[in-house]
């Protein structure tokens, strides 16, 4: 599997650090690439008098006309020479970093548009997902995976399973069953570090939380079975709840 790539930078306003992934990092390294390399070369020179820093000395040595770079080592006094422009290097010096600034805005922004889109997807695909764990073809699903586990978490291998847990989302929907695994509680909040999970019944939406038989979402009180036995499909309550009676 290829590594992901990353690229990180200090933002330029603010006191954080930006982290870009994938194509956007790679794009942005890219570009910073190419503004290192346009870095003046020198490529036309002009002998100037110098005025030694401290005052009073004359040197006579090149400087860039482009960057304002002294280049070379001091020469042979001459007269007539035009004076030093002892401005230039610092004006070219504030354009490359406004320049590079400039990139870091654009990918800062570029990330945020980013982020927006991918939040914007995470909450259709959320509504999605919780539409579809209120489906009989879901509540099937999950009945057959407690079944595999004999209503045992397949965690800790101790506690009561109550909710299933998808390994990955690629196939939502259409999961095979190995990509499904019952836990419980503790053990799904486990495997959910990085954010906290809601109760087991507003994962799965088992009929059984709100059915005045159900134990819950554990054993089925009208039918002294387990919950996930009723609920499968050819079960005594089956994936569509036929057999429900709300909280009284």
């Amino acid at each position: 599997m290829a590594k992901l790539t990353r690229a990180t930078f200090s933002h330029p306003d603010e006191d954080e650090r930006i982290e870009l992934l994938g194509d956007l990092a790679e794009q942005y390294l890219k570009e910073i690439e190419r503004h290192r390399d346009s870095a003046c070369q020198h490529p036309e020179t002009e002998l100037r008098e110098k005025i030694v820093s401290g005052g009073g000395a004359i040197q006579c040595k090149r400087q860039c006309v482009v960057c304002g770079a002294p280049v070379g080592s001091a020469l042979k006094k001459q007269t007539g020479l035009p004076p030093w422009d002892e401005a230039a290097l610092s004006r070219y010096q504030d354009d490359r970093a406004a320049k590079r600034v400039s990139i870091l805005r654009k990918y800062i922004r570029l990330n945020a548009e980013n982020d927006a889109r991918l939040t914007e997807k995470s909450r259709d695909w959320q509504a999605e997902y919780r539409a579809y764990r209120r489906t009989p073809e879901w509540q099937a699903k999950r009945a057959r995976v407690l079944r595999r586990a004999n209503g045992i978490c397949e965690g800790c291998l101790d506690a009561q399973a109550t909710l299933v847990h998808h390994l990955t989302y690629a196939n939502m929907g259409d999961e095979l069953f190995f990509q499904l695994v019952a836990l419980c509680q503790s053990c799904h909040e486990k495997a959910h570090p990085e954010h906290h999970e809601p109760m087991f019944y507003d994962n799965d939406y088992v009929p059984c939380i709100q059915c005045r038989w159900g134990d819950e979402g554990i054993s089925c009180g009208k039918f002294g079975i387990p919950a996930y036995e009723a609920l499968e499909a050819g079960g005594a309550c089956g994936p569509d709840s036929s057999a429900f009676e709300g909280l009284k």
